[in-house]
């Protein structure tokens, strides 16, 4: 197969929402996720199809502070962890049904791939869903108090901060399935993904802020929507 180079020139040009590409596009979309642009849209399919190219350039935006704030969560919680019980604390009884289901799915993806079953490996293999419900109320006489507590000053609770983490995995998620976050307080977002960072890593949370278009993106006038 050979794949022809793309016109780069089309990118620097308004893009013609015309009959055809509104319908073409429409298609590939799928009507029924099409449906929620239109409603926000109140009917018009010119301006839903560049409320959906908003939602992918905030999309694109949030995937480098969201992937910041999952690889430094783990990595504080996995080291916070190792300290008081060891490199396979993961191993012992202190997790929950669900969350050893999620470790075993880590190893035997590993052992299909035939990678060692390294510490590091094994908790890289977790998704963020893992690393937030440590933070839920059924680990706070245990993880919490054992160890996690270290993570965070006096302020917020544990609570608070599981509440936090997950409306940002709600966030990171909605992304990765393609899904409309427009409606969501964004800013509240950012500003949250932030203010993690900024407690677990004071420097992760200044090179995120440094280079996160976040802000920019959100910044865009309305009269440019769908030209991001």
């Amino acid at each position: 197969m050979t794949i022809s180079p793309s016109q780069g020139s089309r990118k620097h040009r308004a893009y013609q929402y015309n009959e055809p590409a509104m319908r073409a596009l429409r298609g590939a979309i799928s009507g029924e996720r099409f449906a929620t642009y239109l409603k926000l849209a109140e009917g018009d399919r010119r301006r839903a199809l560049r409320f959906y190219t908003r939602n992918a350039a905030l999309g694109a935006a949030f995937h480098g502070p969201l992937q910041a704030l999952e690889v430094t969560l783990r990595n504080a919680v996995h080291d916070t962890m190792t300290q008081a019980r060891g490199k396979s604390w993961f191993d012992g009884p202190l997790l929950q049904d669900s969350e050893q289901k999620a470790v075993s799915k880590a190893k035997r993806s590993l052992q299909r791939e035939r990678k060692p079953l390294t510490a590091g490996r094994v908790v890289a293999g977790v998704s963020f869903g893992f690393w937030v419900a440590l933070f839920a109320k059924k680990y706070d006489a245990t993880l919490w108090r054992i160890a996690l507590h270290q993570l965070i000053g006096p302020d917020p609770t544990r609570g608070e901060l599981h509440d936090l983490l997950d409306r940002l995995r709600t966030l990171r998620n909605r992304i990765a399935h393609h899904e409309p976050i427009l409606q969501r307080d964004l800013h509240a977002d950012h500003d949250g993904i932030l203010w993690v960072l900024r407690t677990l890593s004071p420097e992760m949370a200044a090179w995120v802020e440094h280079h996160s278009r976040v802000p920019e993106v959100l910044a865009e006038p309305s009269r440019r929507i769908g030209r991001i």
